[in-house]
């Protein structure tokens, strides 16, 4: 796999998600006859950026498996993701199947014996199901990161640079 891949990957999702916000822009000005066939783009063009996200946390869970995580970072990350994800369960926010998903993740970053790099990187293969499921439930997968998990979702895109 082609060291620039990931990168990539990241420019696709940026193309695709430039075309799904000027989709929608002509959605709400598009005259009634050319609705269905500018919705019917919108869905595909959702079904491609779930699609580049799977790719994207694949390829990163690949290449996480190279790279040493300081334990001091990754235990500041794994206590935000456990934290938020018992916020998120409080609040009720989300679908039951992305709660089941989160709890997992949760899960295996409580089991006790390995590192919390270990288990960092034990989760980042557990988010290309995350993403399809969270589509599933129409959920922004970036946004939902950038929101609930800011800290590991700067750290992947460090983590993503450095491929």
């Amino acid at each position: 796999m082609p060291i620039d891949h990931l990168s990539d990957v990241e420019g696709n999702l940026e193309d695709l998600k430039e075309q799904l916000v000027g989709k929608v822009k002509a959605l709400n000005l598009a005259p009634q006859e050319e609705k269905i066939r500018i919705k019917q783009q919108i869905r595909e063009l959702r079904k491609e950026i779930r699609e580049q996200e799977e790719e994207y946390w694949q390829v990163l869970a690949q290449q996480t498996k190279t790279v040493e995580i300081p334990e001091h970072e990754a235990e500041i990350i794994v206590a935000e993701i456990v934290e938020e994800v018992g916020q998120i369960e409080v609040q009720g926010q989300y679908s039951d199947e992305v709660l089941q998903i989160l709890q997992e993740i949760r899960d295996k970053l409580n089991q006790p014996g390995a590192t919390a790099a270990a288990k960092l990187k034990g989760v980042i293969s557990s988010i290309p199901p995350f993403v399809g499921i969270s589509y599933e439930a129409e959920l922004d997968t970036e946004n939902f990161f950038q929101r609930h998990f800011p800290t590991f979702r700067k750290w992947a895109k460090v983590l993503a640079k450095k491929s």
